[in-house]
């Protein structure tokens, strides 16, 4: 008697996804301040691993937070803004891209 044994094979396929972020630092009365902030979240940000990085933003890759990547090309900007006091504040804000991949 033979016996026949089927092997079967299921491939993953994923799609690279991009997307880009702004986060905000605290408000502050100093441009100079704001844009340190920024600056400073930024490193923290190139420094993170895929897994702390999608942490910081917001969990955006589900499944394969190990595929998450901060893509060239991030800066920061500040945003001034006066109340109706005329009393000026800055908040920082760090522009950035990040791609990930999406099991299929």
């Amino acid at each position: 008697m033979a016996s026949t044994m089927a092997v079967l094979s299921t491939q993953a396929f994923a799609t690279t996804t991009h997307t880009t972020r702004v986060i905000p630092t605290a408000e502050v009365s100093s441009e100079v301040c704001a844009y340190e902030l920024a600056l400073e979240k930024l490193q923290t940000l190139k420094a993170d691993s895929a897994v702390e990085l999608n942490k910081d933003l917001g969990q955006i890759a589900y499944e394969s937070p190990r595929s998450l990547s901060l893509n060239d090309g991030s800066y920061v900007t500040v945003a001034e803004k006066m109340n109706a006091n005329g009393e000026l504040s800055y908040t920082g804000l760090v522009n950035i891209s990040v791609t990930f991949d999406i099991a299929e």
